[in-house]
């Protein structure tokens, strides 16, 4: 991280070095400052970038006993503007209600973050499906998005990095930070986040989150 940011920074000093040396037309020093101010845009973007890296990994907060299917309808309501802006309509399906150990407002940033990424990334028009799902010990958010323009296998490579810088690095390299950034969202509530590529459901994201469970040991529904 710390030779990406000096990178940029000598490539912004180079640029400004060069509009100082000697005579130049209004045309040159025009295009110096244009170059300037791309470098200086990018060493912003990479600084906000590294900081929503570093507080994805934060605390998740007090856990409560959460209604995973009341969260999922608030964050909807509240994306489908976002997701109208694209040309898209959100919908949800639930297969079986189920209850989640996890805090509240870190689970609505948590879905609201990666809805936010797949509405973003999606290249056509069309449903975003959200399905949610039990299984044993488990609740699933299940996404379908009509297409994601991304290369699926660079965002599995990021699956297997569990160390934090070497995750930035790569993440930012091949232009998927933001969903390494949801990685660790859902990794700080004790789930695991997923990129489906092989079968019917390639391309699909799935969210799996542990059920919360009774006095008893035995879960709650």
């Amino acid at each position: 991280m710390a030779h990406r940011l000096a990178q940029t920074m000598t490539a912004l000093r180079g640029h400004i070095e060069l509009g100082l040396m000697g005579k130049r037309s209004a045309a040159d020093y025009r295009s110096v400052l244009e170059q300037s101010l791309q470098l200086a845009d990018n060493m912003a973007q990479l600084i906000v970038s590294l900081r929503d890296f570093g507080e994805s990994s934060g605390p998740g907060g007090e856990p409560q006993c959460v209604l995973l299917e009341a969260t999922a309808t608030e964050v909807l309501e509240e994306m489908e503007g976002l997701a109208q802006s694209r040309d898209l309509h959100l919908q949800l399906r639930v297969e079986g209600g189920a209850r989640v150990c996890a805090n509240p407002e870190r689970l609505r940033e948590a879905l609201q973050s990666l809805l936010a990424w797949i509405i973003q990334n999606c290249a056509g028009e069309g449903v975003i499906a959200v399905e949610l799902s039990v299984s044993e010990g488990e609740a699933h958010v299940f996404l379908s998005p009509p297409r994601l323009d991304l290369q699926y296998l660079q965002i599995k490579v990021l699956e297997d990095i569990t160390t934090p810088g070497l995750l930035f690095s790569h993440a930012s390299k091949s232009g998927t930070l933001g969903w390494a950034i949801n990685q660790r969202h859902w990794e700080g509530l004790g789930g695991r986040l997923e990129m489906l590529t092989e079968g019917p459901d390639a391309g699909c994201v799935r969210v799996r989150l542990p059920r919360a469970l009774g006095p008893e040991g035995t879960q709650v529904h």
